[in-house]
């Protein structure tokens, strides 16, 4: 399909690569997925912030260990993409120098979020991305998360499903704090038991007004050989848990591009939502992530997508 002809969105999970830029020194050790995407990053799709048919992208970060560095690279690359970006930057809550971390980032007016990785499978150790298991329960961590109330950023965190239920109190602590659950919830299986126990803690934090949710990664969730049949009912079941106007869609690219059987996620989510009316096919696509990210942003500063 030429690009012409595909509907315009806004993408909520996309990750720009710093290393050969910059020359930064990056880290293997984040996650399971470090070697294999380290290696793809010389085919990175180039043209893709260009295509026309894109009017945004929520950039994260990934590989670099200087944040501070990164996120100045980051907003010079805003400056001068031709389609709007939001940029969503990594943070340590348990820092000594968290403040002065987000004092700097609050400099750059691209920066709309923060997120820090929580993911910890005890029964996995590639899959323990966190310094250890129980930062959500830990209270000088919770602490750190407060400091967000003093700033204009929203929190993404990313965790696996299990942790859910503790996510759940920090969200309800922190009711002026937006925040953004990536990757789905991200289960840590796709069985049935398992989808009921996520399907449950999701729909308790979907009674928190201040919540969205990023269906993005599905390579990472289903893994790389994942087609859709195995995701409709989950992502069915997020729509209805969250309904249309707080769930947005992420191509994760490029790590997406591991996928063997999903060339293009768009099309994939396109075909799954197929059966939903035009308006709130275009919010879970574009409208949705252009409000959550660029709302109360400095239009003098920084270019917004439409719907902002």
């Amino acid at each position: 399909m030429e690009a012409q002809s595909k509907r315009r969105i806004v993408d909520a999970h996309n990750i720009c690569m710093t290393a050969r830029k910059t020359g930064m020194s990056t880290s293997r050790s984040r996650t399971s997925c470090s070697k294999p995407l380290l290696k793809i990053t010389r085919r990175l799709p180039k043209r893709y912030l260009f295509e026309d048919y894109v009017d945004g992208i929520v950039w994260h970060e990934f590989i670099a260990n200087d944040s501070v560095r990164e996120v100045n690279w980051a907003q010079r690359l805003a400056e001068r993409l031709p389609v709007p970006m939001a940029i969503v930057e990594l943070v340590d809550f348990l820092a000594p120098d968290l403040k002065s971390r987000l004092d700097a980032y609050a400099q750059h007016a691209n920066v709309v979020a923060v997120r820090e990785h929580l993911g910890w499978d005890a029964n996995n150790s590639q899959r323990c991305m966190a310094k250890r298991g129980n930062l959500l329960t830990d209270a000088s961590w919770r602490q750190g998360v407060r400091l967000l109330r003093n700033y204009r950023f929203k929190c993404s965190l990313e965790e696996f499903s299990p942790q859910l239920p503790d996510l759940l109190t920090v969200i309800r602590q922190n009711p002026e704090t937006g925040f953004t659950i990536a990757v789905m919830g991200w289960p840590t299986t796709v069985d049935d038991g398992e989808f009921e126990r996520w399907k449950r803690s999701l729909k308790e934090i979907a009674r928190s007004e201040n919540v969205r949710l990023t269906i993005s990664a599905l390579e990472c969730v289903f893994g790389v050989e994942w087609q859709m049949a195995q995701a409709r009912c989950w992502i069915d079941a997020a729509m209805e848990l969250f309904g249309t106007e707080r769930v947005m869609f992420g191509s994760h690219r490029p790590i997406s591009k591991l996928a063997r059987n999903v060339l293009h996620p768009y099309a994939v989510y396109e075909e799954m939502i197929r059966g939903l009316p035009e308006g709130e096919r275009d919010a879970v696509f574009r409208a949705n992530a252009a409000r959550w990210f660029w709302e109360g942003l400095d239009r003098g500063k920084v270019r917004v997508p439409e719907s902002a």
